[in-house]
């Protein structure tokens, strides 16, 4: 049985989707023959400059086709549609005209509109077509205030719908997002699958980390940490306002990461002592990022439950650290922070108020608690049981 996987990004990248991909290859490649089509790798300047057609290469005995596009920085929006546009158009010739024939094809959301490169793929090798959805758009750009003109959602809707069911099988990461796509698509309930993005162990470090936590905590007390993307997703600024007169508590706040948004919340932040920013650390030191937090922040802005889910919920889980989530209450991580008791689940746009909880987080006996659910939680969600469950369904498909 051959399976192609179609994502913009893979390893030696190091975005979540390039890393759960690479998971699922790995499993798949267990019990069936897969095949990735991904685009040229971020980190090697050979890649970075010219069209080409196809490199294919093996990486733990995973065949890994990479196809070309252009480069243009991310930040030039015209740029960034372009670099989709010539890696999208690439990959659809590259999967018609591939061998082996794909029994079936799958299909993540990097970019947002792969889906539709993976399903001509299908419609010409005459596949079963999986779709794997990390964030649901143009549901997600729109809600976020991305600059789309509302003919043009309603246009990219109305054939994300169509695609929707068009799938044989469609995979979410989340609950809320499968109640989403039967309440809002009219799709199937019964061919939606939940498989998270679960919890894995983090890379062995390199170093012991004592300059990598000292960096980060400085000399405060208490620190809590952002880690991931400064997107458009969380409510950032509003986080900071409550961080604002917490310095003289020696409570600090650091951001640890990049994103659209990081220039701009740096120059919000500018004159807030307690509020720093740090670049991402390598791969490697994961686990002592994460292990240098009193308290992790996650945040969704409300009327985003169901479009999308932080894949750091899973890391901060196995790192065994208390959560402070400002999140929708009817969110799928607010609702796995409730059942597991692993932190606080705030959905105020009141920074005084937050601020408030923060220190009362601070001074209770129930952060030690936390961290001990926290854990137990993550072997709940191991990302080894939910890949399993990921091939079954696609296994599943062999036998129809």
């Amino acid at each position: 049985m051959n399976v192609l996987l179609v994502n913009q990004y893979y390893p030696p990248d190091t975005s979540a989707t390039a890393v759960i991909l690479r998971d699922l290859a790995l499993a798949l490649g267990r019990v069936c023959s897969p095949i990735v089509l991904s685009g040229r790798p971020s980190y090697n300047p050979e890649f970075r400059h010219g069209l080409y057609f196809s490199k294919t290469e093996f990486m733990d005995n995973v065949r890994v086709d990479r196809v070309g596009s252009t480069s243009y920085d991310r930040g030039f929006l015209l740029g960034r549609v372009l670099n989709y546009a010539t890696y999208l158009i690439l990959t659809v010739i590259r999967g018609v005209f591939m061998n082996p024939r794909p029994d079936v094809v799958i299909s993540m959301t990097d970019p947002p509109i792969a889906g539709f490169a993976a399903a001509i793929i299908s419609f010409f090798r005459r596949s079963t077509f999986i779709y794997f959805i990390q964030d649901l758009h143009p549901d997600l750009a729109y809600a976020v205030g991305f600059p789309i003109p509302k003919l043009i959602a309603r246009i990219w809707n109305f054939f994300n719908v169509l695609l929707l069911r068009y799938c044989d099988s469609i995979i979410v990461i989340g609950e809320d997002m499968k109640d989403l796509l039967v309440s809002s698509k009219g799709i199937d309930a019964s061919k939606i699958h939940v498989i998270r993005s679960g919890c894995v162990e983090f890379p062995s470090p390199k170093t012991d980390g004592t300059n990598i936590i000292r960096e980060i905590r400085k000399n405060y007390d208490f620190v809590a940490i952002h880690a991931g993307n400064l997107g458009y997703v969380g409510n950032f600024k509003l986080i900071i306002d409550a961080f604002k007169d917490l310095g003289d508590r020696s409570i600090g706040l650091v951001f640890i990461g990049q994103g659209a948004m990081k220039t701009e919340l740096m120059d919000y932040a500018k004159n807030v002592d307690s509020v720093r920013f740090i670049d991402f650390y390598p791969y490697d030191e994961l686990s002592h990022v994460y292990s240098a937090a009193d308290l992790h922040l996650i945040s969704i802005k409300t009327g985003l439950e169901g479009l999308v889910l932080p894949s750091k919920l899973y890391s901060v889980l196995k790192a065994q650290k208390p959560i402070f989530a400002n999140v929708p209450y009817k969110s799928d991580v607010a609702k796995i922070i409730k059942e597991y008791q692993c932190g606080l689940v705030a959905s105020t746009k009141d920074a005084l108020e937050m601020s408030n909880q923060i220190i009362a987080l601070k001074d209770s006996n129930s952060l030690g608690k936390m961290s001990v659910a926290a854990g137990q939680a993550s072997e709940v969600f191991d990302r080894a049981s939910e890949i399993k469950k990921f091939t079954e369904i696609v296994v599943g498909h062999e036998k129809t």
